[in-house]
């Protein structure tokens, strides 16, 4: 079945976008230009450990490898066609994320990740919907890439919030801090249950990895500590019963 010209071009141009993400954020590393990458410079207490953001290396990855594929595809619906442009849209906006982080403006940080966050939650809206319209997709296990992606910028975005209120000069008492980073914990906890129980393990497993690198980095702080390793455990808990069959692991499979 031949595709639409219009659909030929989104999936080009989401190909040369996924390109050029890397490109983007692996050559400040190269050049040894400083970066902020959210935690350098100020201490929040919804930090995360710096290992957590080795994730965006599977991100960019699955992502390149997604884009490469959907070329392949021989079948097209509306809703997957408005995924390409939502994840378009997120990468762009994860090349616009490096300047941002080399002159470290929390507050554009934020801008950029609630950019990040609309596009991604359109773009799973619309991998969902065509789904549910064609049934399992080619290639569906690729699928990975945007949920991990959500997953992760939904913590990050947590995390920028904080650094963009610090920014403003807004401070909280040293416990206040640590019971409202507890309830941001809880949030990210009811989201990855949330979609983890709607068919998206590797959502959910990917805010489990982000609470445990938060958990790690707030050890000192007892209440967020437990909160972020329950949180994961739960969450692990969640994927291992969908793998062992007892409910829908991932919807795209």
């Amino acid at each position: 079945m031949s595709v639409s010209a219009s659909t030929r071009t989104w999936r080009y141009l989401l190909l040369v976008t996924f390109i050029l993400v890397p490109i983007a954020n692996y050559l400040p590393v190269v050049l040894d230009i400083s970066q902020d990458r959210f935690t350098d410079d100020v201490s929040t207490r919804v930090d995360a450990a710096g290992y957590g953001f080795s994730i965006w290396g599977v991100i960019f990855t699955g992502m390149l490898v997604f884009s490469v594929l959907q070329l392949r595809v021989d079948r097209e619906t509306v809703a997957l066609r408005r995924a390409y442009r939502f994840l378009t849209v997120a990468g762009l906006a994860s090349i616009a994320f490096v300047p941002i982080s080399i002159v470290g403006d929390q507050l554009w940080g934020f801008v950029d990740l609630l950019w990040h966050l609309m596009a991604l939650i359109g773009a799973h809206l619309a991998l969902r919907a065509h789904v549910r319209e064609v049934g399992r997709p080619r290639y569906g296990w690729t699928y990975f890439a945007p949920s991990m992606y959500l997953g992760w910028i939904s913590a990050a975005t947590v995390i920028s919030t904080a650094l963009a209120l610090d920014q403003l000069g807004v401070s909280f008492a040293p416990q206040t801090a640590i019971y409202i980073a507890t309830a941001l914990v809880v949030v990210l906890i009811a989201l990855g249950t949330y979609l983890g129980l709607r068919g998206d393990g590797i959502y959910a497993l990917t805010v489990a990895w982000a609470l445990v690198a938060v958990a790690v980095e707030q050890r000192d702080a007892t209440l967020i500590f437990w909160a972020g390793i329950a949180g994961a455990i739960g969450l692990v808990g969640l994927a291992v019963f969908g793998i062992a069959g007892r409910r829908k692991f991932f919807y795209a499979t």
